[in-house]
This record gives structure tokens, sequence and C-alpha cells, in this order.
């Protein structure tokens, strides 16, 4: 025998829980025939009977189908033994089957609640006591008979326990359940959470570097000729875009595929100070960018906060590169009574449509969407529109007291 399996044999239930339904049918079966062999025994073998062996015989086969029955008709089998025990009160007969009515009361008081059972007990209980004195009264040579009555009290207590124990162990079982339940839940949001991160941050490098650089090419290829120096710092422009890049993907996958042998080799994130590397990037693109930080709590923000709002730049900026042509831009962080303003603002000088003229229900503006996201995070709320005089507006409000301030 292995030690696994002496370990299982270590950890078996208890026997009661290891019987099985047919078995316990089995069983109840086995107990109505003793009831049945036992009357026929008392009758045939000339036990003292006080009227007549068949009222004898009639009223243990009585118990012994209540007992067969108790488990699936448990209410009728209390019912039946309850009638075999008037009948034994009433007939004067001395038997040995009134106990049995415990079997189908302790089934009752286990299977439903109090207040029925209660009233069960109650009924039977009178009904027992009653016979009892009547009889008695009756009949000065007859004893009072509390055996039955005994029986199903005792059976009743056993079986409520029984009862409340059942319904503690299944509400921890329930509570076990729902805790086990909760865990998964809090893991897939965890995921989805951390999906949607990686996602924002991905479109984020991914789309402004592409933009930019895309826009450098295009230049490239259309002055290669003409003005080979242009097209130099056009080409340049990619070259250090697609560096930086780079060094923003290798910095995700490292987080992402860090373990414990080979520890990722982690850069800080960008921030507001990270902006002027950006900005040159996008008048590379042909877009005069003005960088406006007014705000007094531009030194004091968290590092998520830092790093939100350089995203909302680079992703406004972006679309500027993509959609607006050659323009100016003003990028301005300012306070204005207890909220944090981050606004990008272009004239659209390009002359192309500005981005996004509608939000259809067939194209998913990621950029748009992520920016809003990220403002949400801290109960802000973002603000985008085509303005009149031409060009876009983006504008994100956060409340100061959401981000720590007072």
């Amino acid at each position: 025998m292995t030690h696994e399996d002496s370990s299982n044999r270590g950890l078996r239930q208890p026997l009661l829980r290891r019987v099985t339904a047919q078995q316990l049918q089995l069983i109840d079966y086995a107990i109505a025939g003793v009831l049945v062999a036992l009357a026929l025994l008392r009758v045939f073998a000339g036990s003292s009977v006080q009227h007549n062996g068949v009222t004898s015989i009639a009223i243990w086969c009585t118990a012994a189908l209540g007992i067969v029955v108790r488990r699936r008709l448990p209410v009728v089998s209390l019912g039946v033994l309850t009638a075999a025990a008037l009948v034994a009160i009433f007939t004067h007969q001395v038997s040995s089957a009134e106990p049995f009515i415990a079997f189908p009361m302790y089934e009752v008081a286990s299977h439903f609640d109090r207040r029925r059972t209660l009233g069960a007990l109650i009924g039977v209980c009178s009904t027992l006591l009653v016979s009892n004195l009547w009889v008695t009264l009756s009949h000065s040579k007859h004893d009072f008979n509390a055996t039955a009555l005994v029986a199903a009290i005792a059976a009743w207590f056993v079986g409520d326990s029984v009862r409340v124990r059942r319904a503690y162990l299944d509400g921890l079982a329930e509570q076990a359940q729902q805790r086990q339940r909760e865990i998964i839940e809090r893991s897939q949001r965890s995921v989805a959470e951390e999906r949607l991160l990686i996602a924002r941050e991905l479109h984020d490098v991914v789309a402004h570097s592409l933009s930019v650089i895309a826009v450098q090419s295009g230049v490239g290829r259309h002055v290669i000729d003409a003005h080979p120096t242009q097209a130099k710092k056009a080409l340049a422009a990619v070259e250090v875009t697609s560096r930086n890049a780079l060094i923003e993907l290798r910095r995700m996958l490292g987080v992402l595929r860090q373990d414990n042998e080979q520890p990722a080799t982690l850069v800080p994130a960008p921030g507001i100070r990270s902006l002027d590397p950006l900005l040159e990037q996008v008048r590379t693109a042909g877009i005069d960018v003005v960088l406006k930080l007014e705000s007094a709590f531009t030194d004091k923000l968290s590092p998520t906060m830092d790093l939100t709002v350089y995203r909302i730049i680079q992703e406004a900026l972006t679309n500027v590169v993509k959609h607006a042509g050659p323009a100016s831009v003003v990028v301005e962080l300012r306070d204005e009574s207890g909220t944090l303003i981050l606004e990008v603002v272009d004239d659209g000088g390009g002359g192309l449509p500005a981005y996004p003229m509608t939000v259809d229900e067939h194209i998913v503006h990621h950029g748009i969407v992520g920016m809003r996201e990220r403002v949400a995070l801290f109960d802000g709320e973002l603000l985008t529109r085509v303005r009149p005089e031409g060009g876009f507006v983006v504008r994100a409000r956060f409340p100061l007291t959401s981000l720590g301030f007072k």
C-alpha cells in the first residue's frame, strides 16, 4: 500500500455519509421484516395478548408499513405510526411497536421547517395524551402508556437539531462557494483591467510613433529628389521616433515577460518632464507646438496622474499629426476653480477634415476612448469637439480633490 493510499484512507468520510440512499432503504426493509417476524412469533408462540392475535399482527404490520415509507412519505408514515399507537392504546394491547413512531417523527423534524414540525409534534402528542387519559380513566386496570409519547418528543428534538445543523453546514458551504465566486470574479476583473491597460499603453505608444513615422516618411519620399537635405531631416526624425518607440515597447514587454530568473530592466514611465522629446517629434512633422504649464501642481502630481497627462497630450498630438496636417497647437495645463484643466487646441491649419467629425457607430476611435478611460480613473471628464473656426479641442477636467489636493 502506497503512502497516498494510506492518506486517502485517513481522509475517508464518516460511515453514515458513505451509506447510500438505497442502502438506507434496505435497512428500513430489514427493520420492517423484523417487526412482522416478531408479530408472528408473539402470536404463534403463545405470547400473552389481551385480545386476539389478529389485532396484534395488524398493529405490528402497520408499524412495519410506516417504517418502509418513512423516507419517501414522512408525513404519511407519521400518520400510520400514530394510528398504530392509537389502536394499541384503545385495544389495550401491550405492544412494543409504539416506540417506532420515533422513525417518522425524526424524518419529519429533520426535513421540514420548525413551525410545521412543531405543529405536527403537538398534534401527535395531544392525540396520544388524550387517548391515554381517556382509556386510563375509563378502565382502572389499564396503565398509562407513555412510550409512544416520549419516543415522539425525543425524536423531534433529535430531528430538529439535525435539520438546524444541516442548514448551518449548507450555509457554510454556500458562503465558501460565494467567496470562491468572488475570488474568480476579482481575478477576471483584474485580468480585464490589465489587458485594458496594456492595450491602452500599446495604442498610445504605437499610434503616436507610427503617425510621426508615416508623416515624415511621406515628406521624405516627396522631397528626396528636389530637396535632399530636407529628406535627410525627415529620415532622421523617422530614425529617432522609431528608436523611442522601440524603447517604449521593450519597457512594456519587459514588464510582461519578467520572471524570477531574468528580471526586466525597467525605465521610468514618461510624464510631464518627458514632454520635450515628444513635442520635438511632433515639430519635426511640421506641427508648431506651444506648451504652457501654468498649474501650481505640475510638480506635485502622482506618478499615475503624471503618466495620464503625458498620454492624453501624446494622443491629442498624434491625432493632430494624423488628421490636421500642418497646424499650430497649444498645449496648456492650468488651474481653474478647484479643477486641473488639461487642454490641447489646434487650428486645423492643414485644411484637412477635423478628427473625428462624428463618432460613427461603425468606427471605434480607440484613442479618444482611451483618453476618456484615463480621465475617468480620476473622476474627471473629457470634452472633445470641433472648433467652429477650424481645428479641434481636447479638454480634460480633473477635480483637485480626486488628485489628493484640498
